[in-house]
């Protein structure tokens, strides 16, 4: 069942990743006679200072057809001349023309429906200028062509802008009452959310920016940003996938500091190609990521992540293709990352919450040792089956108690409840069966894991308390069995430990 829904899931966003390509492809079909250019135009090209491109080209006009339809135009001004009569602009050379489409309409006047008709465009850019697709000319369907093309590019745009700056207020609300592990999780998620609304400014229409220094901030952030989105996207899957961030700090820090390097040599740079530098190293590092991301959500099955992170990858490869090749086809990535950081908010506050609620539930109904405050051994039986059960006894804790008195022996059992919880995650159980007798239920790890995560708090304890203790453990699938083989592996263990103080004590 499990991976029948993967496979549904994963061909799923393969479809509708197809569908949406199919979709931005048949809507930028032209509706007319096709303008002829005398040159090859739909390539984009990279500007090393603020300058202009000229295009050339002929059509033939048959007494109705009077609109062209630009389908893309990638620029910062377009002026249009029809017969060497400037017919529309657009622009003041400060703002950003894409992703909107653009229709002129060409009073009939100047035109020749007996000869061909020249027509002139001239595209001013600070960065780069392109001409995309195949500029038609239409009447009955030019309005409703545009419209479509906006819908898909620059609506669809500003919609993903507004639903990630919701993510952040959600987040933000689940923030105040989540745990330390979930806090970290919530504000990676939010600083990802950030970078993406500003990475995504330059995917939306403005015809003035107000100086070109604002139009080359935004560009900056929409070369750059998408590494400062999948950074944090990878921290937060890293702790959701395996409850806490295994790098260590250093490594931390050095993936934090790339995307920050990225953007300063976008923004401090005296030349515009170094905007072109860091793009293509955003870009590749980027994919790098995504395949970093996709490993994680499928090694630890992290099944509600799987449709967005194989639409992220699709429309990522895709985007990476049209770039590397400097095709006129629609670039689709910036539907992916809105679309996967969207789907894994919302997951990642539904995901932390259900089990907040479940935990909830459990400490109403009377299952909570009122000494150390973990689970009392009534939770069992509403525990579903599944995990690695693990038995603990702390040793030399009798002694301790005769010795210093229970007041003593309470506080070392409140101490050991206190580093337990500190190494656990919240899908896992930790439950107090009597006296100095503990278990642990754990549903979010493996059972390799599971024994690093018991040496570890065995070293905690060693430090903090100065006494250990002796464990076994088991699957679980029925708590008689488990107890039994787990109790059998910690006497064992009890055993050992006793005869290697014997030897050390010499009797």
């Amino acid at each position: 069942m499990f991976k029948t829904k993967s496979l549904l899931l994963i061909l799923l966003a393969g479809l509708l990743s197809g569908v949406l390509y199919f979709v931005l492809g048949l809507i930028n079909e032209p509706a007319g006679p096709i303008i002829q250019w005398d040159a090859q135009i739909g390539k984009y090209i990279e500007l090393t200072k603020p300058s202009k491109v000229t295009l050339n080209g002929t059509f033939e006009y048959d007494g109705i057809n009077n609109c062209i339809v630009f389908q893309k135009v990638l620029a910062t001004k377009f002026e249009v001349y029809v017969n060497g009569v400037l017919t529309a602009s657009f622009g003041d050379g400060s703002g950003n023309l894409w992703p909107r489409a653009l229709i002129v309409r060409v009073p009939k006047v100047l035109l020749y429906p007996e000869r061909p008709n020249r027509i002139t465009v001239v595209l001013h850019g600070l960065v780069g200028v392109g001409l995309y697709g195949k500029p038609s000319l239409t009447y009955e369907y030019a309005i409703q062509r545009v419209g479509l093309i906006d819908l898909f590019r620059d609506k669809i745009t500003i919609a993903g802008i507004g639903a990630t700056a919701l993510i952040i207020y959600l987040l933000l609300i689940a923030y105040q009452s989540a745990n330390e592990r979930e806090k970290r999780v919530y504000l990676y998620l939010v600083v990802a959310s950030a970078f993406m609304i500003a990475s995504l400014v330059q995917f939306t229409y403005r015809e003035s920016s107000g100086s070109p220094e604002l139009y080359l901030l935004f560009e900056e952030f929409a070369v750059t940003g998408p590494v400062f989105v999948l950074t944090y996207l990878f921290f937060a899957i890293l702790i959701i996938s395996t409850g806490n961030a295994w790098l260590n700090k250093k490594f931390e820090y050095i993936l934090k500091t790339i995307p920050v390097i990225l953007i300063s040599v976008a923004m401090f740079s005296t030349s515009v190609k170094y905007i072109h530098i860091a793009g293509t190293i955003s870009q590749i590092y980027s994919l790098v990521l995504m395949f970093i991301i996709l490993y994680f959500i499928f090694k630890h099955k992290l099944i509600e992540f799987y449709f967005p992170v194989v639409f992220l990858y699709f429309t990522g490869i895709q985007t990476f293709y049209v770039l590397a090749t400097n095709q006129t086809n629609e670039l689709t990535i910036h539907y992916g990352r809105f679309v996967f950081l969207v789907f894994v908010g919302t997951a990642t506050i539904r995901k932390f919450k259900d089990i907040s609620i479940s935990h909830e539930k459990l400490k109403k109904e009377n299952l909570i040792d009122h000494l150390t405050g973990v689970y009392n051994r009534k939770v069992i039986d509403l525990i579903p089956r599944g995990g690695t059960f693990v038995l603990l006894d702390l040793d030399g804790f009798k002694v301790l108690n005769d010795k210093y008195g229970h007041i003593f022996g309470d506080s070392v059992l409140k101490k050991f409840a206190e580093i337990v919880k500190s190494h656990i995650r919240s899908q896992d159980y930790f439950i107090r069966l009597g006296g100095d007798e503990f278990c642990l239920i754990f549903k979010s790890v493996k059972e390799n894991d599971v024994l690093k995560i018991i040496n570890r708090l065995y070293n905690d304890c060693r430090n903090v308390l100065g006494i250990g203790f002796s464990y076994g453990y088991a699957q679980f699938e029925d708590f008689d069995k488990a107890y039994e083989e787990a109790d059998k592996k910690m006497y064992e263990q009890k055993i050992y430990k006793y005869s290697q103080n014997s030897k050390k004590s010499g009797l």
